[in-house]
């Protein structure tokens, strides 16, 4: 015996009752299923990536040669500068004295950064010889413009002994990771303590002893994300403290996210990361949308406001030092840098005030090549594109009593400048458009099957219907003569049984 209309009919109304649910649940389902694979905790996607990323990170360095050095000492001319790389090298990143704190939903640890040079990525050799300001001498002599005559008196005298100069020549490898040793870093090792107001070196690299270093990035306390994942991967402390001492007021404050990762839910608005390099919070603005294979991304880029001067963005008041503030384009990164005249900008003095490119020759700020700019996904701020675009320039100044910068041109001498980039693979760019048009998908498809079971209780219900008025109906004056009938019928045993 098959099924009747008023099986289907309750079967189609159950269905659609059952995909309208679903059909407006599954966001909230599929929402709350990513929230929870993007805490960082373990046993989840995010927990996964972060300990081993499967996006691969390259840094490519690029060094500045000048090619007139004996002419900017002996006739103050302008510097010509020469680009060389860049140096490339693959980054690993590997956390190390993990701790988690539940009472406050953070997480403790250091990073080991491992670098591995890349030949085939490269643009020259390691042996290329370079010639650039001595930054341990320029160090030296910046750290006492201010002190008394003697202590003057004796650094030149051990500045003379080491034969050490303004300009330096090394290879690549030795100003990037091997270091270099010099007459006057050995000279100042062995000072009495406290006699010189010098940075203490034993070799000099810009990256030398951090290839493996736990130490060199500091200690990273961020949050989680598991009681609010508005909060994900935000900087909570660097080195025990919410407040450096590099800056004063909100500028030494510890914000934004540590810098391989933002909060999802993005905004066409800013984001705000911490970096241990800088010592400082920087933010980046949005600036367009970026699509790659049907998925939209939000670019983020630092703009002349990032290092504008105090006059152009009275927000960066406080990173000016002793009061006095450089032109748009740099920040002073000399507390951050252990008294070194270090300022940092973009590459080529992108969106700096040509006051710095004036300076030298040999510089050709491009958007393309020079901008500092991350690519999000707005729901789960994966990024899809990274390139952190930093500057090194070291200021080179006359200073009154120092012999040997007493009377050079005053120039803020681009030395290194990097940029370390990922590209997002189109396996994991498929996975989270896949995660991104998945509830639209099951929409539709509960959609579907809301309209089908709809269409089959309809029917249902009509052929129900239907039926139901198909029942042979009896008319009134019909019942009327039917009855008389049986009266007559059912009075005929009577009559005959009196006639007997």
């Amino acid at each position: 015996m098959g099924c009747g209309p008023a099986f289907w009919g309750i079967t189609g109304l159950a269905g659609a009752i059952i995909a309208a649910t679903m059909a407006i649940g599954l966001p909230f389902l599929v929402n709350y299923l990513v929230d929870e694979e993007f805490k960082l905790q373990p046993g989840t996607t995010m927990y996964d990536f972060w300990m081993v990323s499967p996006v691969p990170l390259y840094i490519y360095m690029y060094l500045y040669n000048v090619t007139n050095a004996e002419d900017v000492i002996n006739l103050k001319a302008k510097p010509i500068l020469q680009q060389i790389g860049p140096y490339t090298y693959t980054e690993v990143h590997e956390r190390v004295n993990i701790q988690m704190f539940d009472h406050n939903y953070t997480i403790q640890f250091q990073q080991k950064r491992y670098w591995q040079f890349v030949q085939e990525r490269s643009n020259g050799s390691l042996e290329d010889l370079i010639t650039t300001v001595n930054v341990p001498l320029l160090s030296a002599a910046y750290s006492n413009r201010f002190a008394p005559k003697l202590i003057k008196d004796n650094l030149n005298s051990f500045i003379a002994d080491s034969n050490s100069t303004v300009f330096i020549t090394k290879t690549a490898d030795e100003f990037i990771f091997k270091g270099y040793s010099d007459p006057f870093l050995d000279a100042q090792a062995n000072l009495p303590p406290g006699l010189l107001d010098i940075p203490s070196y034993d070799k000099f690299g810009w990256f030398y002893g951090r290839n493996g270093s736990e130490s060199f990035d500091g200690v990273f306390n961020i949050y989680t994300g598991v009681d609010d994942i508005s909060k994900l991967v935000v900087m909570d402390m660097w080195n025990y403290t919410r407040q450096t001492k590099y800056y004063e007021s909100y500028c030494g404050m510890v914000n934004g996210s540590y810098g391989e990762g933002w909060p999802p839910r993005r905004e066409r608005t800013s984001i705000s990361m911490y970096s241990s390099d800088l010592c400082r919070s920087v933010t980046m603005d949005y600036t367009e949308d970026v699509e790659k294979n049907g998925v939209t991304f939000y670019r983020f880029a630092g703009t002349r406001k990032m290092f504008a001067s105090a006059s152009e963005n009275p927000d960066n008041w406080c990173f000016c030092s002793g009061g006095t503030c450089n032109p748009s384009g740099v920040t002073n990164s000399t507390t951050c840098r252990y008294g070194s005249p270090a300022f940092v900008s973009f590459p080529h003095y992108y969106e700096a005030d040509t006051f710095f490119q004036n300076q030298v020759e040999g510089l050709n700020p491009q958007k393309d090549l020079h901008q500092f700019h991350v690519d999000l996904e707005p729901r789960t701020a994966t990024p899809l594109q990274v390139a952190a675009r930093f500057q090194i320039n070291i200021l080179m100044e006359s200073i009154p009593g120092i012999d040997v910068v007493a009377d050079v041109r005053e120039v803020y001498m681009p030395v290194i400048w990097f940029s370390v980039e990922a590209d997002l693979s189109d396996k994991l760019l498929g996975l989270i458009k896949l995660m991104l048009i998945g509830p639209y998908i099951g929409c539709f498809f509960f959609f579907l099957m809301f309209v089908t079971c709809m269409i089959i209780f309809t029917k249902s219900a009509m052929k129900y219907s239907k039926k139901r008025k198909e029942v042979p109906a009896v008319h009134p004056e019909e019942e009327g003569d039917r009855s008389k009938e049986e009266d007559l019928n059912n009075s005929e045993p009577i009559k005959n049984n009196i006639l007997h």
